[in-house]
């Protein structure tokens, strides 16, 4: 059975957007690429997300890329001064972009010998505050564990006294005399209880 169409629109999820973005924007490059060294193409992709955050690919130099549009679609899209405009907000984008990854990547310990001392004691004190709120995190979940546990360790204390008291009560009846229900439903009578004469010699009189 075939897949259902999917329809194209607005992705409300912030995660379930992000994750699609990321998958579809993967696609696109390799793509390009793929059709760059297929046909002997230049190529240029570039992709701002929802955040502002930018992505590129480009075959070979993205502003030698740029130029040939502009040369080519004769159309002034744009003059120089926009042309410069835009390419120093792609130059600031892609180095924010680096300098992002670079910071992500000294967080989890990789290329931190590039760090200067200053930058050590910033990620020093980042790391120091994020260790301190897992901690944090995890006494509250430890605690909420351990109160379910003693919930339901009360709970069984509790029906273990039921039980208890309903094994002594069934104890009672049976030292007394009363019917008992055994598993099969049926009862047993009380024991009987015979009573003796206090004059035994009394019963082979003639009196």
């Amino acid at each position: 059975m075939g897949r259902g169409k999917i329809e194209i629109k607005r992705i409300e999820s912030t995660t379930n957007r992000q994750v699609t973005f990321s998958k579809r924007r993967s696609g696109l490059f390799k793509k390009a690429k793929e059709i760059s060294i297929l046909c002997a193409s230049d190529v240029a992709v570039i992709v701002f997300n929802s955040t502002g955050r930018l992505f590129d690919f480009a075959s070979s130099s993205m502003k030698r890329i740029l130029e040939r549009y502009r040369n080519a679609s004769g159309r002034g899209v744009w003059n120089n001064e926009y042309e410069q405009q835009m390419l120093s907000q792609f130059r600031n984008l892609k180095k924010e972009n680096e300098d992002l990854q670079k910071e992500l990547s000294c967080v989890t310990g990789e290329n931190v010998e590039t760090l200067a001392p200053k930058q050590l004691d910033y990620l020093e004190e980042n790391l120091v505050l994020a260790a301190k709120k897992v901690r944090e995190r995890k006494t509250e979940v430890l605690k909420y564990e351990r109160r379910k546990t003693e919930s339901k360790v009360i709970g069984l204390q509790q029906k273990q006294s039921i039980l208890m008291e309903l094994l002594a009560h069934a104890e009672n009846h049976e030292e007394y005399g009363f019917t008992v229900s055994n598993s099969e439903g049926q009862t047993t009578p009380p024991p009987a209880f015979r009573v003796q004469p206090s004059q035994p010699n009394l019963q082979g009189s003639g009196h």
